[in-house]
């Protein structure tokens, strides 16, 4: 069912501590109009570009990007497996330090198919990149996006990679599997990663034509560790156009660690930007990466504080989105 109550005062009162003019009662509308013209104005900037840049300039952006050196001399001296998995973070075409976690993770639990799986992309940035460049891993990207699909392919094709298709859909629980599937991919996996920032706990739910071994899934931090909690399933939802905030979003960590384990997945730890959770499939075993529980493994949203919200304004946000129990 969905949450109940709606409690404005405190973005009210955050705009307030911001030199903001601001009354419980304006609170909502005001702040709102504040994120729809931040979220218009980046709408029209890229809108801008797109129109501006060549296409092909923008991939030729892209494939240099895709030159850049990875590290050498990995991991760093003095790391401790029991500190967490935060501490071998660098981001080399990934947003938050994952290509380091994901560096880390494989080189305890090895290859097997070198095939992966990723939804929500970015051509110049996402979680497969350096596995695809580096480690050799074939499989589909997925966006809604066909000029982001377009710039990837435009790149791959002046590197010469192979086995690696970007494809342009918008995806549903609906057409998720067979999609998947029609691209030549099922069965054992080394690699997914989840990031589509609203259904990912649905799309997650219901997959089940690959078997990944590792899983990279965003969740919404700003729900905090112990509420399992969810955006309601809704194949049209857009992020920024049901909230401009962007905090309505994804599912808690704790919805998640609960469907890993119905799925046969345990929680490994998270990012320390509290943005993404790693899972390993159950018959992954390695002592070095321990089942955590969600409380364990949880981060704070790192963006949102530096805006000046604290973990209780988060929730207290939260709490006024329609959110649904699971």
């Amino acid at each position: 069912m969905p949450v109940a109550g709606v409690r404005w005062g405190t973005i009210a009162a955050h705009a307030h501590s911001h030199n903001f003019e601001f009354t419980a009662e304006q609170g909502r509308n005001d702040l709102s109009k504040k994120f729809v013209k931040k979220y218009r104005t980046k709408r029209a900037f890229k809108w801008l570009k797109r129109r501006i840049v060549p296409a092909a300039l923008r991939a030729a952006k892209a494939h240099r990007k895709w030159r850049r050196k990875d590290l050498g001399d990995w991991p760093p001296e003095g790391t401790d497996p029991a500190a967490g998995l935060g501490q071998y973070e660098y981001s080399y075409l990934s947003q938050n330090g994952e290509d380091g976690i994901i560096r880390f993770v494989f080189s305890e639990i090895g290859f097997e198919s070198r095939r992966f799986v990723e939804f929500g992309f970015g051509a110049t940035q996402c979680n497969s990149l350096r596995l695809i460049l580096h480690e050799r891993f074939q499989g589909l990207l997925m966006d809604g996006s066909a000029e982001n699909c377009d710039f990837f392919t435009r790149a791959a094709r002046k590197r010469g990679l192979a086995g690696v298709e970007a494809f342009c859909t918008f995806l549903t629980r609906e057409n998720l599997n067979e999609t998947i599937r029609q691209h030549g991919v099922s069965g054992d996996i080394d690699f997914l990663s989840l990031d589509v920032d609203g259904n990912d706990y649905w799309f997650w739910e219901v997959l089940d034509c690959v078997s990944p071994r590792l899983v990279c899934i965003e969740y919404n931090a700003g729900i905090g560790p112990a509420l399992s909690w969810t955006v309601p399933y809704d194949p049209e939802f857009e992020r920024y156009a049901r909230h401009p905030s962007g905090f309505f979003h994804g599912a808690s960590l704790r919805a998640l660690e609960s469907l890993g384990v119905k799925k046969g997945y345990r929680l490994a730890g998270c990012d320390s930007t509290g943005t993404n959770a790693f899972f390993l499939r159950e018959d992954v075993g390695t002592p070095v990466l321990p089942t955590l529980t969600a409380a364990e493994a949880y981060r704070p949203h790192r963006n949102w504080l530096g805006r000046g919200f604290s973990e209780a304004e988060q929730l207290e946000i939260m709490k006024s989105m329609p959110y649904v129990e699971v």
